[in-house]
């Protein structure tokens, strides 16, 4: 009709020109003050739901391969479901599974937000700059959640922020003997597991897929979701291998300075103090240098990490609309077996009435089964549009922060290098001329060696 404006499509925000992700409207950092993206679920005082979670104060227990950290949570909360505005719980690793395991389970089409991988090398040597590591992700995964707009108002959050000793023990042995009984075999995972096999050798020989029933913009979508991930994997593999290289040179610059040092004493004359200048620049540059790597390594290799866990993410949720879809295809196509079967029976001449009977039931059962798959898919459907929208938005803002505070580190980092050495330089040339003034020697003239 005319003057109604028409709906934008579900995914175009997703589909925007690449060109355009980082055009985010996250102010511009002046070279005096880097720009810092906001932290993740802060709380404020115009936000009646906000809930603001830290990670604090890891304490490592016990030794070997038993060994575990625990962590403290913090949450300061206006959210109405939650009994008191400050709370504080013990959590370790296992306790955040839990809470990624049933956020998952729970939520079919939301985004859950990646936890850190396991390492078993890693626990096992738990090493300081490892636990921190950990509290760090486990921060940035806690943050997230309670910044999601469906996962914040969810009983497992509220359960594992604010349930006491006793209450949280109760739920963990819950959770474990729930665990146990899914690893028996089940004969319905069972027969599913066939179905869907079978559903899926059937597409082989056909030549048809379930993608023929998808919407060609989420599969323009899907497509991309994968590519990004290889891109995001190798950006954060060469990041680390940046920051390992500047590391290396760090320690090289240090050495060289040794050297230098250990070389000038070879000469009683002014090149010595110009060696000596030389190994205090060098190590002054190097420990420097040094500091910057470490915090590039959290402020940049992390975060692209983090990303790339994120997509891995994307691609579960993906996943997970993959199953339902199919099990909606599989559903559809048994009850069109059912009907044929009851069209059959009925015109079969002198069958009994009780046959056709359990037939209408079958048919009935498999409309219902069509139904309830439909509704799971719509639901799973409805939610990773608005979920792929957001994360679009947030992860061009998240890159374009992340790709701003680099280059002004880098910027700064070559800044502060050359007045180390310009500084290094003004010294050398000064015991220069000093050593020309005494030898006869013009400005900057080197003395001659005896």
């Amino acid at each position: 009709m005319a003057g109604e404006q028409s709906a934008p499509p579900p995914y175009e925000s997703v589909l925007q020109d690449t060109a355009g992700f980082f055009t985010s409207a996250a102010p511009v950092a002046s070279p005096s003050q880097p720009y810092h993206a906001p932290e993740q679920g802060s709380v404020h005082n115009n936000d009646p739901g906000s809930i603001h979670v830290q990670v604090l104060d890891p304490v490592k227990q016990g030794e070997g391969v038993s060994a575990f950290v625990t962590f403290k949570i913090r949450t300061t909360t206006s959210h109405p479901a939650y009994t008191q505005p400050v709370s504080e719980v013990v959590r370790r690793f296992s306790h955040f599974s839990w809470l990624h395991q049933k956020l998952t389970e729970k939520n079919k089409g939301c985004i859950v937000p990646a936890l850190p991988e396991k390492s078993a090398v890693q626990k096992f040597q738990m090493s300081l700059d490892f636990i921190e590591q950990r509290r760090r992700a486990l921060q940035v995964f806690l943050s997230k959640v309670a910044s999601h707009p469906v996962l914040k108002d969810s009983k497992e959050l509220q359960l594992f922020l604010e349930s006491n000793d006793q209450d949280w023990t109760l739920e963990m042995a819950r959770w474990q003997a729930e665990s146990s009984a899914s690893k028996a075999p089940a004969v319905n995972g069972a027969l599913q597991w066939f179905k869907s096999l079978h559903h899926s050798a059937q597409s082989m020989v056909s030549g048809r897929s379930d993608d023929g029933a998808e919407d060609a913009d989420y599969i323009k979508v899907r497509d991309y979701i994968n590519n990004l991930e290889t891109h995001l994997v190798e950006a954060h593999r060469q990041a680390a291998r940046l920051i390992k290289k500047e590391t290396e040179l760090n320690g090289a610059l240090e050495e060289f300075g040794h050297a230098a040092e250990q070389l000038g004493k070879f000469d009683d004359g002014p090149m010595r103090g110009s060696f000596d200048v030389l190994c205090g620049r060098s190590g002054q540059i190097a420990t420097s240098s040094r500091q910057r790597a470490h915090t590039l390594a959290c402020t940049f290799e992390a975060p692209l990490k983090e990303m790339a866990r994120t997509i891995k993410c994307v691609q579960t949720t993906m996943a997970d609309r993959a199953t339902a879809l199919s099990q909606l295809t599989q559903a559809k196509g048994d009850l069109d077996g059912r009907k044929v079967k009851l069209a059959k029976l009925r015109g079969t001449p002198g069958l009994k009435e009780d046959k056709i009977t359990e037939a209408e039931r079958e048919v009935e059962d498999g409309e219902t089964r069509v139904r309830a798959a439909k509704l799971s898919y719509d639901s799973i459907v409805a939610r990773m549009t608005e979920e792929l929208n957001r994360f679009q938005k947030e992860r061009a803002s998240d890159m374009s922060a992340l790709l701003r505070d680099f280059a002004l580190a880098q910027a700064q980092a070559a800044a502060e290098n050359a007045r180390a050495w310009s500084a290094m330089l003004a010294d050398i040339q000064q015991r220069q001329q000093a050593a020309g003034g005494v030898n006869g020697g013009g400005p900057g003239t080197v003395p001659s060696a005896v």
